[in-house]
């Protein structure tokens, strides 16, 4: 079983605690966020840029990514050109 160090933690749909949630394991290259209700949500997979930064290479479980979530990414630095 894999264990993952989530020391990302991005809030897409704001600080409400019925809000969905968006965690990253920057050293495993994953990550999964919950839907605004917190009922659904999916994984989120990544590489590394030309740069060093996290990037976006898939993601499961919604056939496109909320636009919150994708600006919460973007907000914190993370690629998201190849979504």
């Amino acid at each position: 079983m894999t264990t993952y160090n989530f020391t990302t933690t991005l809030k897409p749909y704001g600080d409400a605690p019925a809000a969905g949630i968006l965690e990253i394991d920057p050293v495993a290259l994953y990550g999964y966020f919950e839907m605004r209700d917190g009922s659904e949500g999916g994984g989120l997979w990544f590489d590394r840029n030309e740069s060093g930064a996290l990037r976006v290479i898939d993601y499961d479980a919604v056939f496109e990514l909320s636009t919150a979530v994708i600006k919460a990414l973007d907000a914190a630095g993370i690629d998201t050109s190849d979504i």
